[in-house]
């Protein structure tokens, strides 16, 4: 039945909202199929869509979501027609106003109703699409793999913004001097906009279940994993241990290495709402690797610049961070640093264990210390906040409920003797060992108690990418947890943060 309604408007909330939605509700959403059947420059005859969001274009204009060629079909308008969500149904409608859309062979004038099975064609001799929608449980978004499902994301509730995005953020980055993108982008969140932007950014801290279910099934999947969020290292003086032998008494570890998670993280712009990843020009997302742990009174310990990193970038390492983004991502990029328009960083995490279950957080879930903080000018009135991770601030951590095996010794931490051997556990690299535990490094005291806040040691193993790691002392037969991994002081010589900053 043709149906008269309120006119059709692109919107954030069908597309980028909607999108989101798919992406951590997908039990919860059901997609529909397009299948081509007349071949153009963009699509074989035969070939399907999955359509996972409220709202798509129809048309040769290269925002559409579903696009056709000039020479293949020249009687296609540019925006000719579009699908939108309404209730349990999709609805087609009209765009064009020179060239006719048909359903089932009827040329429609306003919207109608669709039905599983319709053939749409657009324009006279124009091609022709098939209407599917799978039945049961294969009808829901969840059905979908995620890597599909975050390909489908970023083809279809994005590629409305590529250039309007640009048009968009030229308000802010006149006001600003460069701030809008992906965050203008997606208008209603990215964790926290499950069913059709009702649910806010806050609710990753009360209500986790859906980015739980997102980063678990992300997780299963290892390889696909870094292959989906491609994370990009970066040198915000994170390190790593890099194995040089152990001794002996040093295999005792071995029992903590569950509790010993890898971590990788993706930096987002959020903006109220709108939680915005940055897309890197050569794939993938801005974010970092790196090194927690879970301690037996249930909190995940991590160093802070594994949390906000953001922070502890030198100028130079965010120039290159800027130029490396797409170029509709750097304003947004340049507001969350200031935190102009109300624009800030978050990074997602997610943690992985070698037999556990992986843990997710934001980092405005973690605990930090901020009286290492202060306020860096970058000229023309803009500043951004910048930690140092001195005094020993350079800690983390968030209570997950969840008991580890690893005890800390918070007294010991801050009184070690000169020369004591410490062990060790970590991620360099983000390299694992042949089962998927982590590797084992060294160090030593090369001072007692504390210096400047730090435990300082010599004869360190680190590189860049397993900061946050634990560091073990042998304190009467029993290793406990004495800090963190922060980094480095000079080539030979790094500095731990004592967990005793942590109480």
């Amino acid at each position: 039945m043709e149906q008269k309604t309120v006119q059709y408007k692109r919107t954030l909330r069908g597309s980028v909202g909607a999108g989101v939605g798919a992406l951590l509700n997908g039990n919860g959403r059901r997609y529909f199929i397009l299948e081509h059947k007349d071949a153009s420059k963009y699509y074989k005859a035969g070939d399907s869509q999955k359509i996972i969001i409220d709202q798509i274009e129809l048309g040769r204009d290269k925002n559409c979501q579903v696009r056709f060629d000039d020479e293949s079909f020249p009687t296609v308008s540019r925006r000719h027609a579009a699908i939108i969500k309404d209730g349990d149904k999709w609805k087609l409608v009209q765009l064009s106003q020179t060239n006719s859309t048909f359903l089932n062979n009827r040329p429609i004038t306003t919207e109608w109703y669709l039905e599983n099975g319709d053939e749409i064609q657009l324009s006279v001799g124009g091609p022709r699409l098939g209407f599917i929608v799978p039945q049961g449980k294969q009808s829901l978004v969840s059905s979908i793999k995620m890597t599909e499902r975050l390909d489908l994301f970023r083809k279809q509730a994005l590629r409305p913004y590529k250039t309007a995005i640009a048009c968009l953020t030229i308000l802010l980055v006149l006001a600003v001097g460069g701030l809008s993108t992906w965050n203008v982008l997606m208008k209603q969140d990215f964790d926290a906009q499950i069913a059709n932007a009702k649910e806010a950014l806050t609710q990753l801290k009360g209500r986790n279940a859906e980015l739980e279910k997102l980063m678990n099934e992300a997780a299963v999947e290892q390889a696909r994993l870094d292959s989906l969020l491609k994370i990009k290292a970066r040198p915000i003086n994170k390190t790593i241990v890099v194995n040089r032998g152990n001794s002996g008494e040093a295999s005792n570890l071995a029992q903590y290495e569950k509790d010993v998670y890898f971590i990788q993280a993706m930096v987002c712009a959020v903006r109220g709402e709108n939680v915005v990843p940055l897309e890197m020009k050569n794939g993938g997302y801005l974010g970092w690797s790196g090194t927690g742990f879970l301690l037996s009174d249930g909190r995940f310990v991590t160093a802070k610049h594994c949390v906000e990193g953001w922070k502890f970038d030198t100028e130079k390492a965010l120039d290159q961070q800027y130029n490396s983004l797409k170029d509709e991502m750097k304003p947004l990029f340049l507001a969350a640093l200031t935190n102009t328009d109300g624009a800030r960083f978050v990074s997602y995490i997610i943690a992985s264990s070698p037999s556990k279950q992986p843990l997710k957080f934001s980092s405005e879930q973690f605990r930090v210390s901020r009286i290492d903080e202060r306020k860096e000018s970058l000229g023309e009135g803009y500043y951004r906040v910048k930690a140092s991770g001195n005094g020993g601030s350079d800690w983390a951590f968030v209570n997950t409920g969840k008991s580890g095996s690893i005890d800390a010794d918070y007294s010991l931490s801050s009184s070690l003797p000169a020369g004591a051997r410490l062990e060790v556990l970590g991620y360099p690299r983000g390299l694992k060992s042949s089962g998927g535990s982590c590797l084992y490094g060294s160090c030593q005291t090369s001072g007692r108690g504390l210096n400047g806040g730090l435990i300082l040691v010599s004869g360190k193993n680190y590189e860049h990418g397993n900061s946050g790691g634990p560091v073990f002392y042998n304190s009467n037969g029993k290793f406990k947890a004495v800090g963190i991994i922060s980094f480095s002081v000079f080539d030979n010589m790094g500095g731990l943060t004592p967990l005793c900053n942590l109480k």
